[in-house]
């Protein structure tokens, strides 16, 4: 069994420890510190021998003494840190609280770093992140930037189907399901990808705008009965186009994505933008 720690063995380890320690009274008042703690607050450090008022309450080193456990602090030298505190009620025989204070402002930052190139990553891919053998919204773009040139060189006809579900909470398995239906129904030509807000969109190559609705009245029939969960089931809006002679990928899109709305607006089911 190991033996406590003698008193000046006790400073030794509270001053060589790599985070910053400040001990508080009931009253507010500091009660001491380690060299970590004067090396992490720099000059702010002599706010706690030159002051006899409640620290909690005003001071640089005030924003450090509050109830979060996670500190953003703005150090003497205007520098933006960001500490994780943790805090330790002491025994009866030394009353008041222990701080322990650790500089995760490096951390962070990388988090922030590596969440931002996710999310570029994520907005920059061609495929969906769940269901995969779909396109994503960016996917879609570029496929559509060929197909579009093509339809304006030779007049060729090319449709765009936004489908939109009614039901936002309709599970993953199922979303699978409408994912297999679509590539089940469209031909190998075609493409068919997702956005983020879970609207599908289909790209109908060689396919006039009749063609493409006569698609969208067989697709209604098959999602009725692709779930066999009542509060699962699936019943969805369309918004439909065909590319005009002006069109760039972003026009042609949106002016279904727009239709979509508009059927959702107005419980029709179904739009078509010209």
């Amino acid at each position: 069994m190991l033996n406590k720690l003698t008193l000046e063995e006790a400073h030794t380890l509270l001053d060589a420890c790599p985070l910053g320690i400040l001990l508080i009274d009931n009253a507010g008042q500091p009660r001491g510190f380690n060299a970590a703690f004067a090396e992490l607050v720099g000059d702010a450090v002599y706010d706690l021998a030159n002051t006899s008022a409640d620290l909690r309450n005003e001071g640089l080193l005030a924003p450090l003494l509050g109830q979060g456990t996670l500190v953003n602090w703005i150090m003497p030298d205007g520098d933006v840190r960001w500490l994780a505190v943790h805090t330790v009620p002491l025994d009866d025989h030394a009353d008041g609280t222990a701080r322990f204070y650790q500089d995760v402002t490096e951390k962070l930052r990388h988090k922030q770093e590596r969440d931002a190139l996710t999310n570029q990553l994520r907005e920059q891919s061609l495929k969906d992140t769940k269901l995969t053998s779909l396109l994503s919204r960016h996917g879609v773009l570029v496929s559509l930037e060929p197909l579009v040139a093509r339809s304006r060189r030779y007049n060729s006809p090319l449709s765009i189907v936004v489908m939109g579900l009614d039901n936002a909470e309709i599970q993953q398995r199922t979303l699978m399901k409408i994912s297999y239906l679509l590539k089940d129904q469209t031909r190998w030509a075609d493409l068919v990808g997702c956005t983020e807000g879970r609207n599908f969109i289909l790209i109908l190559q060689e396919t006039s705008q009749d063609s493409a609705l006569q698609l969208v009245n067989k697709l209604g029939e098959h999602l009725g009965h692709i779930s066999d969960d009542q509060e699962d089931s699936v019943t969805a809006c369309y918004g439909v186009t065909q590319c005009q002679k002006n069109d760039n990928v972003q026009s042609l899109l949106e002016r279904a994505e727009s239709a979509l709305n508009e059927a959702r607006n107005n419980d029709s089911g179904i739009a078509i933008a010209v």
